[in-house]
């Protein structure tokens, strides 16, 4: 699945989402405000974009302690591979990356505030495509978490890594 988004990498650049971005970065420059216990969520296969210093565990399984790494997290608010508001990783990056300004929450899918690409795109469309690419890699996103939920054992707890107290914290269910 991965690579069918590798290889949509010119429609981004020319989807109606892409068509709009002003170059403002703000989509790398904001990934942890304030106090933020958590950084850019990363899958194992994504840490060797960033440098070692800038990766932190984020989500683990295990009984007493985490056990297994699920995911990881970029510890910076400003992403490494930003530089001049380009990204120089753009075709290998994150999928979190790739979903935004997608986001899927509790309430499911959403845009990330603040986006002019997004404003601009609703002003024009009034709704969000199922079928844009964004919108199919917070899917996948969400899949992946779903996949890590339904491995545990029934001993095991979730745990997450908090960036502020540089410790995990178990998660409650």
């Amino acid at each position: 699945m991965v690579s069918f988004y590798r290889s949509r990498v010119e429609s981004l650049l020319s989807g109606d989402i892409m068509e709009d971005c002003v170059l403002c970065g703000r989509c790398c420059s904001h990934l942890r405000i304030g106090d933020e216990k958590a950084g850019l969520t990363l899958f194992p296969d994504e840490v060797h974009l960033f440098p070692p210093d800038k990766i932190r565990p984020y989500l683990g399984k295990g009984v007493s302690s985490p056990t297994t790494i699920f995911t990881y997290q970029h510890t910076e608010n400003v992403c490494v591979n930003l530089i001049d508001n380009m990204c120089r990783v753009y075709e290998d990056r994150p999928l979190m990356c790739r979903s935004f300004p997608v986001r899927m929450g509790v309430n499911g899918l959403r845009f990330a505030p603040g986006c002019k690409a997004v404003l601009n795109m609703m002003r024009r469309q009034k709704t969000m495509d199922a079928r844009s690419p964004e919108v199919r890699v917070a899917i996948e996103l969400a899949e992946r978490l779903l996949e890590f939920n339904r491995s545990l054992k029934e001993d095991e707890q979730k745990w997450r890594y908090n960036l502020v107290s540089d410790r995990w914290e178990p998660m409650k269910l």
